[in-house]
């Protein structure tokens, strides 16, 4: 019983425990809740953005409060950390600004809280402002180096010279990166990249330009440009072992028959080369190349004796030759096609027996192997056939299959008809197919001894092939055939069955002589083939203590190569100082002959060193004419005729425009130079005018020469246009150089595409390229066609002077220029005259000059503008007096007017006259007259007109206004 009472109070107890902790808990969470809706004001944390030059911060979510609640803001700041911002309350809202302007740069952003406050002074909760400052592009970038400064090697390509480095200031990547770097000059041979890295675009050249200066910038991620640097890059000069002083033109006047030194200044630059052990070679060769020279090279064969004990069978001027094409000259050639030939009269040779008797041959000719499709078709030189009756052939020298073939058959002689005997020599040689010129003489002394020599050399077969070189191929004799001659022909065999010429020959020919009842000698070979012109070597150089040679030199037989070989530099030099040119023959051919030096250096058995080749050139020049006596040469064509106008002469003449004006842009881009020229070759034979379609050779002179570092002459289009021909073009800095004989068409289709280029075209005010055309192997030559291009300036003023028309009056010119009218100015007599052919060079729109050679005043624009200004004085006293006159005759008139109205009974309109667009008003008269027209006029009339008229014309221009105001007057007024 004790126990559940015990329970029981313990039970109550507990409940009781119970009701009042509940009550405590509702009480304190009344009381919170009230602390709550008090307190929490502010949102937990809020973000602001402010602009460097702004104060105002943009923030996010809005600071909003009620003012009947809230009556302020405090900033709770932190220690050493400084706050430069204030909160106000406006407008239920707490507005935050800056005290001062922000800098980015030196503090991004601001971390502090703030707190509102209650009317009552209570605080409220606390928020976290997170504020950013935000970069503006206030800074540019800047170079860490105020210049910069390197040199470099001529002569190479460097991956990097140098590397620039610009920084920027501003805070965010948009405005403080540096994305850009940029060379402002852009004429300059370098790239840079956005790292700042320099590197050049093609390899520098000390001689053209020592020192390079560059000026550079960079650029922000917003592209703001930085202040320029100066960049220097100095160009070392690179030592080079070479040949220097050696000219690169050397002239010689034709006919003169007296040598030129070749390098009268060589000096050898050696550098620091030298050999451990001593023992220093140098090799020097000097080659003259004139293979392009009419037949390989001038020869003169005036003092040969062979000439004169030899039958020509295919002379110039004769008969039976004149219905071949061919070229003339000292030594005429003769074209063939295959399908032509000509039969020697039986008055040269008389049904001459070839196998029973000794005999040569001498002929020159060029044949191609490119000309005959089938290679065993026979193109035959000569050939001795029957007559009639029969085609068989006796003797014929011919080329199948890029072999030289001689055919020997004999007669028939009783005893002999079953006997073998050598009939055909078939020698398989390269220069029967190369297209060049070659002298071959065949001694026969009788039909086992055979001999050919192949420009004055004896062909001598190898060891390999000495049985199958020459090919020799027995035969039976021919068979008797009685009453049949032989007919003789040349550049094809005459077919008796067929009475026509067949198995023609395809190529050029110059001669064809035979030697009859006995052959040639060695010397009367080798007079036939001895160059005219030649190298003259030095005498060698022996030791002055002993009798052995410091330098020895060589020659081949032709003496068109001389090889040197020194121990010392200075050996070397004294004898490259003494080799000389000479051309004994009494008209040489006018043109180019190449040189071409070559220089290696060895030490004792260590590899060799091969320095870079040199070529110059020998330009044999017409002879000078004696004063008084004219020779013939116009402005841009050569006539060779002599005195008596019925002689045979050629002119080869080229025309065109002379002077070329381009603008930076097309100069840079590519002009092409010869776009408008025109070329033509006649011949005058014995009165009669015939066209000469082929040309030999073409040369292009550019003065002063090109610049490799930034100029350039190409062929447009297709570099190979010329391969497809039988011109060979040879580009240099000195011009251009076209060997080959071809139509004078194909000449002009490369000549048209040759493009000339200029990267730094303000180095050169002009260019002048020089065209000059032969036919070298007839020795004729056309004169000089001189071209000169000249390069707008654009940015150049005229010039100033005080008798400059007025700013209206050059306006209305500006107004009539722009209607395509072009017009070219001549320094000639100051006048401007209109030319078709030069319409698209003509474009005056900057200050530029027409000239030949050399840059001058532009005297005939200053005279031009002089006389307009001139002529606009009279033309203002002219319009004066045409006023004056107007008036007063107006003035007339209406005098008489008033005087019929007092007389008239009541007023009437004026009546009208005969021209109905003419209505008078009494009120007012009115006249009106535009000068320009008087202006214009005059202007039209001095750029027709040269300017000794100009004021004639002006003048009657004045009047022929004043005429147009004239009428009759006398019935206008009448009633």
């Amino acid at each position: 019983m004790i126990v559940q009472n015990q329970l029981g109070c313990i039970y109550l107890m507990v409940m009781l425990f119970s009701m009042l902790a509940a009550g405590v808990v509702t009480s304190s969470e009344n009381e919170d809740e009230y602390l709550t809706q008090k307190d929490i004001i502010l949102e937990k944390s809020y973000h602001g953005l402010i602009r460097e030059n702004e104060t105002l911060v943009e923030i996010t979510p809005l600071i909003k409060v009620d003012e009947e609640k809230i009556c302020n803001f405090h900033i709770l700041k932190k220690p050493y950390h400084e706050i430069p911002f204030e909160i106000e309350l406006s407008n239920n809202l707490g507005i935050l600004k800056a005290r001062r302007t922000l800098n980015c740069e030196k503090r991004k952003s601001y971390h502090f809280e703030i707190v509102a406050i209650y009317c009552d002074g209570t605080p409220s909760n606390t928020a976290n402002v997170h504020i950013t400052v935000i970069d503006i592009n206030e800074y540019a970038p800047t170079f860490l180096e105020p210049s910069y400064v390197t040199e470099v090697d001529e002569g190479r390509l460097y991956n990097e010279i140098l590397r620039v480095e610009a920084s920027d200031k501003d805070c965010t990547p948009l405005f403080g990166d540096v994305c850009k770097y940029e060379i402002l000059n852009n004429d300059e041979p370098f790239s840079i990249d956005n790292e700042g890295s320099i590197k050049n675009t093609e390899p520098l050249s000390h001689k053209a330009s020592h020192n390079h200066i560059l000026s550079v910038v960079a650029y922000d991620c917003a592209m703001k440009e930085s202040a320029a640097i100066m960049v220097s890059i100095k160009v070392r000069r690179v030592c080079e072992t070479k040949f220097l002083g050696m000219p690169e033109r050397i002239d010689y006047t034709s006919g003169s028959t007296e040598s030129v030194q070749l390098f009268p200044n060589a000096h050898l630059d050696l550098c620091d080369i030298s050999c451990k052990n001593g023992g220093l070679a140098i090799h020097a060769s000097i080659a003259l190349k004139t293979k392009h020279i009419s037949f390989g090279c001038d020869r003169d064969i005036t003092n040969c004796t062979s000439s004169q004990k030899m039958k020509d069978l295919l002379p110039h001027g004769a008969e039976w030759t004149k219905e071949l094409s061919y070229d003339e000259g000292s030594e005429p050639i003769f074209h063939f096609d295959g399908s032509t030939g000509v039969v020697v009269p039986n008055t040269v040779i008389d049904h001459y027996d070839f196998s029973t008797r000794a005999f040569s041959i001498l002929t020159m000719f060029r044949h191609s192997s490119q000309g005959v499709a089938n290679k065993h078709v026979k193109e035959h030189i000569v050939c001795s056939a029957d007559d009639h009756k029969m085609n068989r052939h006796h003797m014929a020298l011919f080329v199948r299959n890029c072999r030289l073939i001689l055919l020997l058959r004999k007669n028939f002689n009783e005893g002999d008809l079953n006997i073998f005997s050598p009939a055909e020599w078939r020698w398989k040689i390269p220069e029967v197919c190369d297209n060049e010129w070659h002298h071959y003489v065949l001694n026969v002394e009788d039909p086992a001894k055979v001999s050919l020599f192949i420009d004055g050399v004896r062909f001598e077969n190898s060891i390999e092939d000495h049985h199958s070189n020459p090919e020799v191929i027995d035969d039976w004799p021919l068979h008797a055939a009685h009453g049949v001659n032989t007919s003789l022909a040349i550049g094809a065999c005459y077919q008796s069955l067929e009475n026509r010429l067949k198995h023609g020959f395809n190529g050029d020919i110059s001669e064809v002589k035979v030697a009859l009842n006995g052959i040639l000698t060695s010397e009367d070979i080798k007079c036939g083939t001895t160059c005219a012109e030649h190298l003259l070597s030095p005498k060698p150089i022996k030791n002055k203590n002993s009798d052995s040679l410091n330098a020895q030199i060589q020659a081949n037989i032709q003496m068109s190569e001389i090889y040197i070989e020194g121990q010392t530099k200075h050996d070397v030099e004294q004898l490259m100082r003494k080799i000389q040119y000479i051309n004994i023959k009494h008209n040489p051919t006018v043109g180019r002959r190449n040189i071409e030096v070559r220089t290696t250096l060895t030490c004792g058995n260590e590899s060799s060193l091969r320095l870079p080749p040199i070529e110059t050139y020998i330009m044999v020049n017409e002879p000078i004419a004696p004063l008084g006596i004219d020779n013939g040469v116009g402005s841009a064509s050569l006539e060779t005729s002599d005195q008596d106008p019925q002689m045979d002469s050629t002119k080869i003449s080229i025309s065109g425009t002379s002077n070329k004006l381009v603008s930076y842009q097309e100069i840079k881009l590519g002009v092409h130079i010869l776009d408008k020229i025109y070329i033509d070759s006649l011949s005058k034979n014995s009165g009669k005018v015939e066209r000469k379609n082929h040309l030999d050779s073409c040369s292009v002179v550019v003065f002063p020469s090109l610049n490799p570092d930034h100029e350039d002459i190409q062929i447009d289009g297709d570099e190979s246009l010329s391969s497809t021909m039988d011109i060979k073009t040879n580009i240099n800095k000195d011009g251009v150089e076209m060997i080959g004989k071809d139509t004078i068409q194909n000449y002009l289709n490369v000549l048209r595409s040759l493009v000339y280029s200029n990267k730094k075209p303000a180095y050169y005010l002009n260019r002048v390229f020089k065209l000059s055309c032969a036919q070298l192997s007839s020795q004729y030559k056309s004169a000089e066609y001189t071209l000169t291009l000249t390069v707008l300036h654009p940015k150049q003023t005229l010039f100033k002077s005080t008798n400059l028309p007025s700013s209206s009056a050059l306006s209305n010119a500006n107004a009539l220029g722009n209607t395509n009218t072009e017009t070219t100015y001549h320094q000639k007599s100051g006048s401007i005259s209109d030319n078709d052919n030069q319409a698209t060079d003509s474009k005056i729109y900057s200050y530029s000059l027409l000239h030949t050679n050399d840059v001058q005043e532009p005297k005939s624009h200053i005279h031009s503008f002089v006389h307009k200004a001139e002529g606009s004085h009279l033309t203002m006293l002219i319009i004066l007096v045409s006023v004056f006159l107007a008036v007063l005759l107006c003035g007339v008139s209406i005098a008489r007017l008033k005087n019929n109205q007092k007389y008239s009974e009541r007023h009437q309109p004026c009546p009208k006259i005969v021209d109905d667009g003419l209505v008078w008003d009494d009120s007012a008269l009115t006249i009106t007259i535009n000068p320009m027209q008087t202006d214009g006029a005059s202007e039209d009339s001095s750029e027709s007109e040269n300017s000794d008229s100009e004021d004639e014309e002006a003048l009657k221009d004045g009047f022929a206004h004043i005429n147009q105001l004239e009428w009759d007057n006398t019935n206008i007024f009448q009633q």
